[in-house]
């Protein structure tokens, strides 16, 4: 087969995605390790939808071992608030009246700013600058780039939209995961991010 026909091409990315898909993994494994993990694969599959990789492996542990110091606040940040999301909200809900069902909504819009925000935090974590500078552009970006952060968060979100609409074929579900389903979504993600991440300051 040619090397260069499409379907070898398509067939060369997939592999590549199935890789970074199980480095993600088991790089996130102790969780802590998790933000830098997300970084290094953003970083990776931004690289190979810009065709500039040298290596898929070797391309994510340099962005995991540039990253890690910038991602991993940025991540507790996420783990930790949302966790405070979602008692506020489980609180708020055993709560009657009509101020609690305004609150709950504060708090979902809350986790929505929160998401947003994280959108666009891991792939700019992935170059290894400090954390404030990179945290503040993500916010300026996640809602300054409204359209694109949306398009991006349901790309992310089409994991846990396949397991709601199909909640029996859960086990399906997390074979699929285990071989690309955590990776297709954020290279899906970074297609749509890519253009104002390569001119933040411009965008």
């Amino acid at each position: 087969m040619n090397p260069d026909s499409k379907v070898m091409q398509a067939l060369l990315l997939a592999a590549d995605v199935v890789i970074i898909n199980v480095l993600l993994i088991f790089t996130a494994l102790p969780v802590v390790t998790a933000g830098a993990a997300l970084a290094a694969a953003h970083g990776t599959l931004l690289e190979l939808i810009n065709d500039e990789h040298d290596g898929v492996v070797r391309t994510f542990f340099r962005y995991f071992r540039r990253s890690w110091k910038t991602a991993t606040p940025g991540w507790l940040i996420l783990l930790l608030g949302g966790a405070v999301l979602v008692w506020e909200y489980w609180a708020l809900g055993r709560m009657d009246g009509g101020a609690a069902v305004v609150a709950q909504a504060a708090v979902v819009a809350g986790a929505f700013l929160l998401a947003l925000w994280a959108v666009w935090f891991f792939p700019l974590a992935s170059r290894g600058e400090a954390f404030k500078p990179t945290a503040k552009l993500a916010a300026a970006l996640g809602i300054g780039k409204l359209p694109r952060s949306l398009l991006a968060l349901v790309m992310l979100a089409l994991p846990a939209i396949a397991l709601l609409a199909s909640p029996g074929a859960w086990a399906i579900w997390l074979a699929a995961m285990a071989v690309l389903g955590w990776a297709l979504p954020l290279y899906l993600a970074d297609l749509v991010l890519r253009e104002p991440l390569a001119t933040p300051a411009e965008g």
